[in-house]
């Protein structure tokens, strides 16, 4: 394993090189520390805006669930990846410019900007939703670091692997800020794509072949053949998580800070080239995996199938350039929302932020995620069991609670902030009541159709109630 370890501290200083070398930049302002000053190029934009969406869910979720339960999972892609396609061609350049216009540093600050009538409310019930859900969202980031780096050095202790997973995330991203993120997750999307193009072809090779692991597949049960594609429920389910891409503040920051908003059809491209590529290498990486193994090897499927087809095909070194995708995907995503719940607390809820206090506000976030990952590690509720519905309990929640808002205010003169706040509000609870309350067990849907439906309706309704009209927030020029 020394050759993987090797490979993996590669990886892990190229991507601290890159925090050192733009360090002096990141501490300017709050704007360059959050924003990279809008200053960001296309590509970068359009990788980072997928890779940071994508995380461990993917790499490690996906796969896991599709080990388990088949075809069926391949739902998940298509829904989001049409779903920011549409953003990067319809609302990212209108998102761009009101926020150059109205000096917004934050997601937040964009509805505070287009509703100021209501900002203080929007303000703090944005920053508090954004807190709890983000915390959850990086702690499951952590989980599957600990997953990865446990197996790798035969650690058996959790807070070891969250303790190196939170140190290394937490040091560059407090030294280089968004534009240390956004640089290396252009890298990690390129690694990330190796994983999941090379890995799959190498293990349906050791299956026999395509023909062979698919009768292997095929034996296994309906949900791994075509007749297993998935109920209507739980199809509306997998192309539902798209929903969630419109309102994941992580995403929508990325558009905010291009250059060139003009160059946004060529992120649309880049991105939605990256997103089919990563979202179907994870589906084909997890049938690979079940035609090779059976779920009761593993302690937690869900969580290990990736990492162990990575360590069992390759050489070390190779082993351990799969391990460093993974690890990609993971850093990719945590980074990102790690300066989002840093900048809700500091710049929406402090009256005299600084980049100061921003840096110290990312240690403490780490530190509660790392903590929340290790306790539910040890025994939380069944939604803390593996990385992929950790992950969707978080993602779905926000894309409830913002992406009915944020669409509507974009493209409907009666949007109003009451509406707004009434959105957010109910587009948590929807989510949060939809599993309290069994109806996801009982009905198979997943919580973000019936909570983003909800959300709207509450969105039109308190916007209908308030006669005064507004204007959109921006033109696209």
């Amino acid at each position: 394993m020394s050759g993987a370890i090797l490979a993996l501290l590669l990886y892990l200083l190229i991507v601290i090189s890159v925090g050192l070398l733009v360090s002096r930049r990141s501490g300017r302002n709050q704007g360059e520390f959050y924003l990279g000053g809008r200053g960001m190029g296309e590509v970068v934009v359009a990788l980072s805006a997928v890779v940071s969406g994508r995380s461990a869910w993917l790499m490690m979720g996906v796969v896991g669930a599709t080990f388990l339960y088949g075809v069926r999972m391949a739902w998940f892609i298509p829904g989001y990846v049409i779903a920011e396609l549409a953003m990067f061609l319809f609302a990212a350049r209108r998102i761009r410019h009101f926020t150059e216009e109205h000096d917004c540093i934050t997601f937040v600050d964009y509805f505070t900007a287009r509703f100021p009538s209501q900002a203080r409310a929007l303000r703090i019930t944005a920053a508090v939703i954004i807190t709890i859900f983000f915390t959850a969202y990086v702690g499951a980031q952590l989980k599957a670091g600990q997953v990865m780096f446990n197996h790798l050095f035969g650690w058996e202790s959790v807070l070891a692997g969250v303790g190196l997973m939170a140190g290394i995330v937490g040091f560059y991203t407090i030294v280089g800020g968004f534009r240390a993120v956004s640089i290396t997750d252009a890298i990690q999307a390129v690694l990330m794509i190796a994983g999941l193009v090379v890995l799959p072809i190498v293990a349906f090779a050791h299956a026999g072949g395509i023909g062979a692991a698919w009768e292997t597949l095929r034996a296994e049960g309906s949900g791994f053949s075509m007749a297993g594609i998935g109920s209507l429920v739980g199809v509306v389910s997998g192309l539902g998580i798209g929903l969630g891409s419109p309102g994941n503040p992580h995403i929508i920051v990325r558009y905010m800070s291009i250059e060139r908003p003009e160059r946004l059809r060529v992120s649309a491209l880049v991105g939605t080239i990256w997103n089919v590529l990563l979202g179907w290498g994870a589906v084909y990486t997890g049938l690979a995996a079940r035609a090779l193994y059976r779920p009761e090897l593993f302690d937690n499927p869900s969580n290990q199938a990736f990492v162990h087809m990575a360590t069992d095909l390759f050489p070390p070194v190779l082993a351990g350039l799969m391990l460093a995708a993974l690890l990609a995907a993971i850093m990719s995503t945590a980074d990102s929302q790690i300066l989002v719940v840093s900048s809700s607390i500091t710049h929406d809820l402090c009256r005299r932020p600084s980049v100061a206090l921003g840096k110290l506000t990312v240690a403490i976030v780490i530190l509660a995620a790392g903590c929340l990952s290790w306790l539910t590690a040890a025994g939380g509720g069944d939604v803390f069991q593996t990385v992929f519905s950790y992950v969707l309990l978080a993602w779905s929640g926000l894309g409830a609670s913002f992406g009915p808002p944020l669409l509507l205010s974009l493209f409907w003169r009666r949007a109003s902030g009451a509406g707004a706040l009434l959105s957010f509000l109910s587009g948590t609870a929807g989510c949060v009541l939809w599993i309290a309350l069994g109806f996801k067990a009982s009905t198979g849907l997943h919580e973000i159709v019936p909570a983003f439906a909800l959300s709207t309706l509450m969105m039109v309704v308190g916007s209908l109630a308030v006669r005064k009209k507004g204007g959109p927030p921006s033109r696209t020029r």
